[in-house]
């Protein structure tokens, strides 16, 4: 009886000493807590955050001084696996005065998702693109809207609707000259897959460009884009390509 006491006894002590005891760590965790989650972009007029990206995951386009447009300055492209972002930054004085026209600013989004160029549309850019996510940047009263795009795929020599406007493809805010789009990577895809004519989905690797319009949709500019004797007379410049940031 004496015997079966003391075992009982030892078998609580023990109980309560591996409950106290803490997992044994890895001599790589410490350092696993010090890793910062990755920066991200929050679509709300404000333009700090894309000076916390990594400058080298950020493609930039700068408007070329020898091509035929000067109405955007810049633009940035910056993709994780949820989301793609654009940073669109206007010439100052233009930009006013389009806006104070009361102009709309039809703007696409150009977009390669296959990796090869043989196929899709080949005006504006020097690389054929198969998807375009179209909508206006302006109220058409004196200020900014929030982008709600439209995405159009190129089917047959032409381009179709595959997902209208109202599905949250997109979101985008302005401020002063600048503009920023978030493109959800998820809705993307599913519309592609469910397309009369399904293409490869967004992958880690992709090419866009960016379309501008003014009045009657005359051309603002085109980004990237080169001179003119680089864009074959006229300013055409390569799609980005984006690598995205795991």
């Amino acid at each position: 009886m004496k015997k079966l006491f003391v075992f009982a006894a030892l078998a609580s002590m023990l109980l309560v000493s591996c409950q106290g005891t803490k997992p044994e760590r890895h001599p790589d965790d410490d350092d696993q807590d010090d890793i910062e989650a990755p920066a991200s972009i929050t679509i709300d007029g404000e333009f700090d955050d894309w000076a916390a990206l990594d400058a080298a995951k950020v493609k930039i386009a700068r408007n070329n001084p020898d091509s035929p447009w000067d109405a955007v300055k810049q633009i940035r492209v910056y993709a994780d696996k949820d989301f793609v972002y654009y940073y669109i930054e206007y010439d100052g004085e233009a930009v006013s005065e389009l806006l104070a026209a009361n102009e709309e600013l039809p703007i696409r989004l150009c977009i390669n998702t296959d990796g090869e160029f043989t196929s899709g549309y080949a005006n504006y850019f020097l690389q054929a693109y198969d998807f375009i996510v179209e909508g206006a940047l302006g109220d058409g009263a004196g200020g900014w809207k929030d982008f709600d795009g439209t995405l159009h795929q190129r089917i047959d020599g032409g381009w179709k609707v595959i997902l209208a406007s109202g599905h949250s493809l997109t979101s985008g805010k302005g401020k002063s000259n600048l503009y920023e789009i978030q493109l959800i990577r998820d809705v993307f895809n599913g519309a592609v897959a469910a397309s009369e004519s399904p293409n490869s989905p967004m992958g880690d690797v992709f090419h866009t460009g960016v379309r501008f319009y003014g009045p009657a949709w005359g051309e603002l500019s085109n980004m990237p884009n080169a001179s003119a004797e680089e864009g074959e007379g006229n300013g055409w410049g390569n799609l980005l390509e984006v690598t995205t940031s795991k």
